[in-house]
This record gives structure tokens, sequence and C-alpha cells, in this order.
């Protein structure tokens, strides 16, 4: 189901036009007035994220078929209780099925379903059920029933408790039109009209509390996406400060060491021995301010591969151990935690080739493959010591990572000098908001 973004808000797709959009008659409502019948219709659907509305639809839609399924069962199991009398209630089922296959048809390819194809097929619920009690005509039957799941269905796309209401009293007023008139009404000796009333004020219960429940948990939703988005604009912003200052700072100083070393010579072997060290050192501090640097492109949604290279390639800069990156597939959108979990592995990883390989040269691969992703950072350096995991950078932590995106991690290091690769295999969790 696609969904159009609207200064940070989802709402249905425009698909047969949202209101007001393009010419037709909405153009000639005034904006007020079409705002209004917006946000009534969409209520807390506008707010939420595309997947939170398409679940809904696919749950209402899902329902339905149930619901048609049970009433096959009950006309197919002991026909003889409206057969022939009453044969229209086969008929009456035709148009739910054509209508909600369509609508289920749209979702299955991807098409828009706007909120008109909802309101359309809650119109269509009620007046095929009040048809359905009509042909009856027996108040004591039991068809009155599915009023309550067309209410809650309608209840989970149209969350605004007023449009609820509204449509309960819709329906109410239906039922008890019908209830009055069909047959031979409502016999006021035995108290019919009570029990009337009961089955009324319990579509108005079902569907305020629907609404009421849907409502607060789309709206906490949002809260918690509006916090989210607080706490990555944060990010962000603190990114680009440390680039702009601290990481400036350090460079700075480490030109600075690196002039003092080029002066030193030979002359005094000890200076140049602690400046040589201190060098180093500046490296290893730059490289670490870029980690939150670079993250930053994570959090704003930077494809992987993009963040990858350029990580690499500052890592060649910082460090002057010239590093490659390659990368084969094509990209998916990835959720922010898979992309995270890899480029911290990958930085991790690049500091221990740095600090601990003393490598000549780095390459970085990223490849999608077919159900997995697979992240290796290979060195020519002396390899690691039997107890790596202990003393090495993060291995650990980068184990832990792993698990968390439900992969796994795997070191291979040889004799002296062939080097290491660290090795990370994780399976391809799509954004929902992807494919």
């Amino acid at each position: 189901m696609q969904v159009e973004e609207r200064q940070g808000r989802s709402c249905f797709p425009a698909g047969d036009g949202c209101a007001g959009r393009g010419g037709g008659p909405a153009a000639f409502i005034p904006v007020e007035a079409r705002t209004r019948m917006r946000n009534v219709f969409h209520g807390p659907a506008a707010l939420a994220e595309a997947d939170v509305v398409l679940q809904a639809v696919n749950v209402t839609v899902w329902g339905r078929w149930l619901v048609l399924l049970v009433v096959v069962f009950l006309l197919a199991y002991r026909p003889g209780f409206w057969y022939p009398d009453q044969v229209a209630h086969i008929f009456l089922q035709a148009p739910l099925v054509v209508f909600n296959g369509l609508v289920h048809y749209r979702l299955l390819t991807r098409r828009p379903v706007t909120w008109r194809w909802m309101l359309a097929l809650g119109i269509l619920d009620i007046a095929l059920i009040t048809a359905n009690v009509a042909v009856r005509g027996d108040f004591d039957s039991l068809v009155f029933v599915a009023y309550y799941p067309a209410l809650v269905a309608f209840s989970l796309v149209f969350t605004s408790p007023w449009l609820g209401l509204a449509w309960a009293t819709t329906a109410a007023l239906a039922y008890a039109g019908v209830s009055a008139g069909a047959g031979p009404g409502l016999d006021l000796e035995m108290g019919e009209e009570k029990a009337l009333l009961a089955r009324v004020a319990a579509m108005y219960v079902i569907v305020l509390c629907i609404c009421l429940v849907v409502r607060f948990e789309r709206t906490t939703r949002l809260a918690a996406l509006v916090r989210e988005r607080q706490a990555q604009r944060e990010r962000i912003e603190a990114s680009q400060e440390i680039h702009d200052t601290t990481a400036q700072t350090v460079y700075m100083i480490r030109l600075g060491i690196d002039v003092a070393l080029s002066l030193a010579g030979r002359s005094n072997p000890q200076l140049a021995e602690r400046l040589a060290a201190t060098s180093a050192l500046s490296k290893s501090a730059l490289w670490e301010l870029r980690r939150p640097i670079d993250m930053g492109d994570i959090v704003e949604g930077k494809e992987l591969r993009r963040v990858l290279g350029s990580h690499t390639e500052t890592f060649a800069q910082v460090t002057s151990v010239p590093a490659e990156f390659v990368h084969s597939g094509d990209e998916p959108p990835l959720t922010q935690e898979t992309k995270s979990g890899l480029f911290s592995i990958a930085h991790n990883a690049l500091a221990n080739a740095f600090l601990h390989a003393q490598a000549d040269r780095v390459e970085v691969r990223l490849d999608f493959g077919d159900g997995q992703i697979l992240l290796s950072v290979s060195d020519d350096g002396v390899g690691l010591p039997a107890d790596y995991a202990e003393r090495g950078r993060g291995f650990r932590g980068m184990q832990a990572v792993a698990e968390r995106l439900g992969g796994m991690l795997e070191v291979e290091t040889g004799a002296p000098g062939e080097g290491t690769t660290v090795s990370c295999v994780v399976p391809r969790r799509p954004d929902a908001r992807g494919d």
C-alpha cells in the first residue's frame, strides 16, 4: 500500500485523489473545509506510519473474508431454515465479495488504497447487513450480529471518536428502521424495544472502545516516532559539531606533532620515538572521532555502501594505511539498526587493523546476496595472537552486534604476516517502509 508523506505525516495515498487535490468537484470546496474533512476522516491514521495504516487495512479486509466464510457455513448448514423462501441471502453477499476482493487485489499489487475505498467498504457493509436483516424479517434473527465486526473494521481505519460515533448512529438508525418496518415489526408487549436499545447501545460501546484504544496506541507510537526523529536530529547535529570543532583540533595537533617529528630528525632518537608514538595516538583519536561523524550519515538515511566507502577512504587518509572498498549486489532498503550494526563492526575491525596488525593494506568488502549480507575487513598484517578475543579491540562487542542482528561473526587469522579477516554475515532485513 502506497502512502504519501506530507510534512512528516503519513496518510492514505492520493490514488483516487486526496480531497481537494487537482481538479474535480473537490476543487470547489474551501480549503479550510477540506482540511477539516480530512482531519475527521483520517484522525490518527493520518499521523500513523505507513505500515501501521497498512496493517489496519489488511486486518479489516481479512476480517471480512472471515465473516463471509462464517456466513457461507451458516447458509450451508441446515439450509432448510432459510431455503427456498430467502434465496436473496446468497445474492446479497456477492457485492461484498467483489468489492472486498478488489481492495485485496490492490493491496497485494501494492496499488494505492485511499480512505475513500475504505469508506465505500464501510457503507457497503452497513447496507448489505441491513438488507439481510430486512430479508430475514425476524427480530429474533442473529443477522444483526454482523453489525459489530463491521463497526470494528471501520473503527480500526477511521479512529476519530466523533466519526466513529456518527458511523454507529448510522448503523443504529438503519437497524432500528428496518427492525420496526420489516416483517411484523417490534412486539412491544414482548419488550423487543428494550432488546433493540441494548443492541444499539452495544454498537456505541464497541465503536467508542475501539476508537479510543487504537487512537491511544497510534498517538503513543507517533510520540515515540517524534522523539526518535528528534534524537536523530540531535545526533546529526552532534556529529557535525564534532567534525567542525574537536576533529579539526585533533587534526591540527597531529599536524603539529608530525612537523615536530620531522624537525627532531635523528638528532634526538628518544624525542623522535616519543613524538612518533604521540603521532600514532593522535591518528587513533582522530579515527575514533570519525565514528560519530560518519554515523551521522547512517542516521540521515544514506545507503550503507556509500557510508562504508567514504569511511574506508577516510581511514586511509587518517592512518596513512592504503585501504580499498569493494561492494557487489544491489543494496535493498535496510533498517537503521542493520546499517548501524554493520558500520560499527567495520569501524572496529579497521581500528584493529591500524592499532595491532601493522598492516600495509586493508580491504573492506560488502556483498549483498540472496537473503544475506556479507561484510569482511581484511588486512595483510602480522595476524592475531591465540588469545586475541581477550586482547583484541572489541571482538566480543562485534560478536554481540552480529548476534543482535541475527548473524554471526568469524575471525580468520593465519601465521604471522598472513593477515587477518573479520567477516560478518547477517540476514537481509528490509526496512518496513522499503520493499
